[in-house]
Parts: structure tokens; sequence; C-alpha cells
């Protein structure tokens, strides 16, 4: 979408920052961060999602747009609110910890698919080796996960992206989408090694349909320097 431009003001002070991530129409996947005070700019995008993952953040959405902006701020007990920015407008409003804000310019012709389901994520060997084998080298390991739609097998629905998010404790590093075009099938491996103390990696999946409208995160595993087998799932929390 040409000409797409929204600026975010982060009003929280020194210590605030909010977590701003990004597609463009190329499908570069992007994350910033907009310490308190600051304020960012975002033009020429598909989608925006905003979380504040430590504190609450106390935003302006000023929309540059020529045409309008449709902002779904969902919170972090599922309740979801939906408001449409004009052009040359604003909006404030508080983002706490655990809310989504999803920022689509231009009021979208088709809906946004629901939320997948993460049901499944276990760290484990790719290839299991016998209890007592010295001769074998160690095996390598992949996290496993398998997910749930509503829509699964409609044929609206295009596929299911796989994101990772790396964290150092609760600090977000970057994000990255696993796959290339939509992935179709409800599981995924991905290869992967035990991340070191304090960083942990986070996964979840998003369902895609024909139109190419993604949907919001869903439930959130994280993998950390403590598991062994199993992922713990944090819940409907920003990625």
């Amino acid at each position: 979408m040409q000409k797409a431009s929204v600026e975010i003001e982060n009003g929280t002070g020194a210590g605030g920052v909010i977590v701003a991530r990004f597609e463009t129409a190329a499908e570069a996947v992007g994350t910033i961060h907009i310490a308190g005070g600051a304020k960012q700019l975002f033009e020429e995008f598909d989608r925006l999602t905003v979380s504040a993952p430590d504190a609450a953040g106390h935003l302006r959405l000023l929309n540059h747009s020529p045409w309008p902006f449709e902002l779904m701020h969902q919170t972090k007990s599922g309740h979801t609110d939906n408001k449409q920015v004009s052009e040359g407008g604003f909006q404030d409003l508080t983002v706490s910890p655990g809310d989504q804000l999803y920022i689509v310019p231009h009021p979208p012709v088709f809906s946004i698919p629901d939320q997948p389901l993460l049901h499944f994520a276990q760290f484990r060997p790719q290839h299991p080796q016998p209890l007592f084998a010295p001769n074998q080298k160690p095996p390598n390991f992949a996290v496993y996960l398998e997910w749930s739609h509503p829509m699964q097998g409609h044929p609206e629905l295009w596929g299911y992206n796989v994101y990772r998010s790396v964290y150092e404790g609760n600090r977000p590093i970057s994000l990255d989408c696993m796959n290339g075009k939509p992935q179709q099938g409800t599981g995924a491996h991905i290869f992967e090694i035990r991340p070191p103390k304090p960083f942990n990696h986070r996964y979840a999946v998003t369902a895609v349909n024909r139109e190419g409208i993604e949907s919001l995160f869903s439930n959130i595993r994280i993998l950390d320097w403590r598991t062994r087998t199993d992922l713990h799932d944090a819940g409907f929390i920003p990625l």
C-alpha cells in the first residue's frame, strides 16, 4: 500500500519502550523499539503490530495517510476494541503489557482471519538415540510445533506463517518469519539449539487468507535455557 504513513509517539518517559513489528509490500518483517519520549514514523507498510513488553505505554497515533486506517486493540484478557482513525486524525490510547495493537492502513475489504491455537510444542532430538549408545554422536535437536485453526481446510485459508523471536530476558532482540510463502499443514519443526542463559526463543503462528491478510499471533510458546523437552505456553501475549 503506497503512501501509508502513521506516526507513533511514546509518551511514557525515559523508561518506557514500545515494540512495533511491521511488514512492507515487499513482505519484509522488522521490529523497531520506540523509547519513552520518542516517536517513530512508519511509511509504505501493510500492517503494524505494537506492544509494550515491560510497562504500560501512553501512545498517540497520528495518521498522515490520505485515507483512514483501522485500529484493533486487543487486551491480554482477549477483549478487542476496533476504531477507525480518519486521514489527518490522531488517537490517544494506553497499551498495557500483554496487549496488542494491530494497525492496517485504509479500511480492509476483507476481514482479518481468526488466530490459530498453538496446541503442542516440544524441544527434542530429531532422531532419538538408544538409551545406551556410547559410540553414537549426540543427536541434533529441533522444535516441533502443532496447531489448529477453525477454518482449516476452508478454500479461503491460504496457509500459515511461523514466527520466532529472540529475547534477552524480557527484552526483544529480533523477530523472524521461519517460512517464505504461507505454509500448508498444521505442523512444523525448526532446527534449533537451546538458548543460553538469559536468552529465550518465542514461537507463534498466524493464519493467512487468500487475500494475503494475516491474523494476530496465536498463543506464544517459550523455549528458554532451562527447557528440556516442553515449551512454556505464555498465552496470548505479544511475540
